[in-house]
């Protein structure tokens, strides 16, 4: 045994924790050579100038004297081999073929069992191969979700507390997987619904690897997907009450699918086959499969089935009533049909006979009488089809409260034309509903019986009736009909008997504006025919001529008259004037209007003469001619001093006079006492002046004969008597400027 004095010894004693290691650890297998390395602390080794070394089993490891000496103890004698310089307190040395008990703390102490070197010593750590993994567990795989694999191993290297880490590979079907992460759990997302081995091994950190576990086959779970129908028809067009065949659903799931199909959105049967059994309408539609199993469902395709039936009428109202409506004149009305059919029907909705509206393709229809009004009473229907069974119809009765009044047909000033001693047929035509009452009565006294009748034409209108013979002179005039129904206060209406005459001369006697090269259109409102049925005669003469040409007679038809009239001059002024005549005389009252028709005019041409002619001559006395015509000569003398030489078709009432760039001076043109027979306005043209300086004209377009009487001033003109026209109504604009000639004719009545 080895003697050594204590006070010259540093003393190392094996599993002393308190004396960290002041190294890393030292990381060896078995059987091979490890080697250790530290400082002593400074100042660790006190006074004395020896240490020893001691294992973590307690058992001493070597001792090195003051003088460096090193003496190696016990079972490490052979094995180890000392490098360390005691004075610069460097610790090295080797341990070969390290064995598992070797593992442990080395600790270093100075001259004592005891005394600890803080601080001092290096770990041993004897690496061992890990245990072998069993076969990894996971969580439920399921297809596009993540799923985690265990594995589990047990570290056999020593000491235990050596601080290494286990981790772990995997491998996919005997393919190694790369990890970013690699260790335990290992946790990925499962990009496939087959069926795949996987196995892992555990390998310490710095150290061995353990053998591969047991394989851990992986069938991953999933939702229903390639849904398949048999048969494949993805539609079918059956009309009702055939048959429809059945329909199976297939899709592949893990686990299992349980099946349902859904009719429009809303479940309909269970089960993977779909039977419809025979077509009826409520089973149109779209039919869709619907496997699911625990980690969701799907849809298969749709499946469309159109039963088609024929139509039938749901509702058919108006203002959401039906069967009989009643509202009152100037309401609205909503007519609404709903059909049912399939296909969608052509609907129509009818006043009778006649088409208010029609919807194709539709499963409504609507029309609305934004204001009611007397004539739209009656029965209305709701018609549809859709070429599937015969056509359908409903009905419904719109009843309109109106108060009374005269039909349309019923001209508004009510006269009856009779000599003296002859009889009189009054008849009224009065709308309303419900029907009315009548009462005739007169302020003077009459010879006549006024109790009238009345005979219905319709249910909304009905005649008012009164006979009248022998009518004397006291029974001319005016009568009084009183119409009540009972809806609104009453209303009289003044019925005038006259003796028979002359037919009123026509009104609103105008050109409508659309004339064509060869053509103008022409309007007018008829007047009383005087007793007697009356006739129109149309005549027309060209603005630079005085012929007048009969173009048509017309009958009266009791309405607003409308004629085409054909064959005139392109771009042409004509003039019109129109006659109305009966068998009891013949009118020499008439209107007259002035109109146009498109294109270029014909070439103009000067007149020979200062005036081709000097109008109508007015009045009925020789005084009154020469009056005109040395008027007329005044006012053409004028016109030649000033330069111009004018072409006129008449001596107008309003001379139209232009104003030339070199003579800006009008000219007016007093009339008086001249006939209004011709009364037009007509262009003045001029040989010696250039285009430039010709300036534009208007004119007025139609004249009225307003008054007529026997006080009026007459005048004679191819052998008819006339009355000077005074109302004047301009219809549209004109080429030509009136300069500024005034008519002074005096008033006269027309009636």
């Amino acid at each position: 045994m080895v003697k050594i004095a204590a006070v010259s010894i540093i003393y190392a004693i094996a599993g002393v924790v308190s004396g960290a290691p002041s190294a890393r650890p030292v990381l060896s297998a078995v059987s091979d050579t490890a080697r250790f390395s530290w400082e002593i602390p400074q100042g660790g080794l006190g006074s004395g100038l020896s240490f020893y070394t001691v294992t973590p089993a307690g058992a001493a490891v070597f001792i090195v004297a003051s003088t460096g000496t090193v003496v190696v103890l016990s079972n490490y004698r052979g094995r180890l081999v000392y490098q360390g310089n005691i004075a610069a307190r460097n610790v090295t040395f080797t341990i070969s073929n390290i064995q598992t008990s070797d593992a442990g703390t080395y600790t270093c102490g100075a001259g004592g069992a005891t005394a600890v070197i803080q601080n001092c010593g290096q770990k041993l750590v004897v690496l061992g191969k890990p245990i072998t993994p069993r076969h990894p567990v996971s969580t439920t795989p399921v297809y596009n979700q993540q799923v985690t694999l265990t594995c589990s191993s047990t570290s056999t290297t020593v000491p235990a507390d050596h601080g290494l880490t286990l981790t772990y590979t995997w491998q996919r079907d005997n393919t190694d997987i790369r990890v970013t992460s690699p260790g335990s759990p290992y946790t990925f997302t499962v990009s496939s619904r087959d069926s795949h081995g996987y196995r892992c091994r555990a390998r310490e950190s710095q150290g061995l690897e353990s053998e591969c576990s047991q394989w851990y086959n992986m069938e991953p779970q999933y939702g229903p997907y390639q849904i398949s129908l048999t048969p494949s028809a993805s539609s079918y067009t059956v009309t009702e009450h055939q048959a429809l065949p059945s329909i199976t659903c297939s899709a592949l799931c893990r686990p299992g699918c349980s099946y349902r199909w859904l009719h429009n959105g809303t479940s309909f049967s269970s089960g993977a086959t779909l039977s419809l059994g025979q077509a009826d309408r409520s089973k149109t539609g779209s039919y869709r499969c619907q496997p699911s199993n625990t980690h969701g469902s799907s849809d298969s395709v749709t499946v469309s089935v159109d039963v088609q039936y024929p139509a039938t009428v749901i509702m058919f109202t108006a203002n959401s009533l039906s069967g009989t409506l009643t509202v009152n004149e100037s309401d609205p009305v909503t007519l609404r049909c709903q059909i049912d059919s399939n296909p969608r029907s052509v609907i129509r909705l009818l006043n009778g006979t006649e088409e208010l509206t029609r919807a194709d393709n539709s499963l409504t229809a609507e029309y609305r009488l934004e204001s009611a009004d007397c004539r739209h009473r009656g029965n209305y229907f709701s018609t549809a089809t859709n070429n599937i069974g015969a056509p359908v119809s409903q009905q419904l009765e719109l009843l309109i409260k109106c108060a009374s009044r005269l039909d349309g047909t019923v001209a508004k000033q009510l006269k009856y034309a009779s000599r003296q001693g002859g009889d009189v047929a009054v008849s009224v035509l009065v709308l309303a509903y419900p029907l009315p009452t009548f009462t005739w009565s007169r302020t003077t006294s009459t010879s006549q019986d006024l109790t009238g009748s009345s005979s219905p034409v319709s249910d909304i209108s009905v005649t008012a009736i009164l006979h009248l013979t022998n009518l004397q002179q006291q029974d001319f005039g005016d009568y009084s009909l009183t119409v009540d129904n009972g809806e609104s206060s009453s209303v009289t209406y003044t019925v005038s008997i006259v003796s028979e005459g002359s037919p009123q001369i026509p009104t609103q006697f105008r050109d409508l504006d659309n004339a064509t090269t060869s053509s103008v259109w022409l309007s007018w409102l008829p007047g009383f025919n005087g007793g007697h049925p009356q006739t129109f005669l149309l005549e027309y003469r060209q603005f630079a001529t005085r012929t007048w040409t009969v173009y048509k007679t017309y009958a009266d038809t009791g309405k607003m008259m409308v004629v085409e009239v054909t064959g005139l001059t392109p771009g042409d002024i004509h003039i019109f004037r129109l006659h109305a005549r009966n068998d009891y005389v013949d009118s020499n009252r008439y209107v007259l209007v002035e109109t146009r028709t498109t294109g270029d005019p014909p070439n103009q041409q000067k007149l020979e003469t200062p005036c081709s002619y000097t109008g109508v001559i007015a009045g009925s006395t020789v005084g009154g001619m020469l009056l005109t015509l040395l008027i007329g000569g005044i006012v053409l003398m004028v016109l030649y001093t000033k330069g111009y030489r004018p072409r006129l078709g008449h001596v107008l009432t309003e001379t139209a006079l232009r104003k030339s760039t070199r003579n800006p001076e009008t000219v007016e043109m007093d009339n008086r006492g001249y006939s209004s027979l011709d009364q037009t306005n007509g262009p003045v043209q001029y040989s010696d002046l250039e285009e430039s300086e010709k300036q534009p004209y208007s004119q007025l377009k139609i004249y009225e004969n307003t008054k007529a009487d026997a006080a009026a001033v007459a005048s004679t003109y191819e052998g008819m008597t006339e009355t000077p026209p005074l109302t004047y109504e301009s219809i549209k604009p004109s080429p030509y400027q009136n300069t500024g000639a005034h008519s002074q004719g005096s008033d006269h009545d027309n009636k």
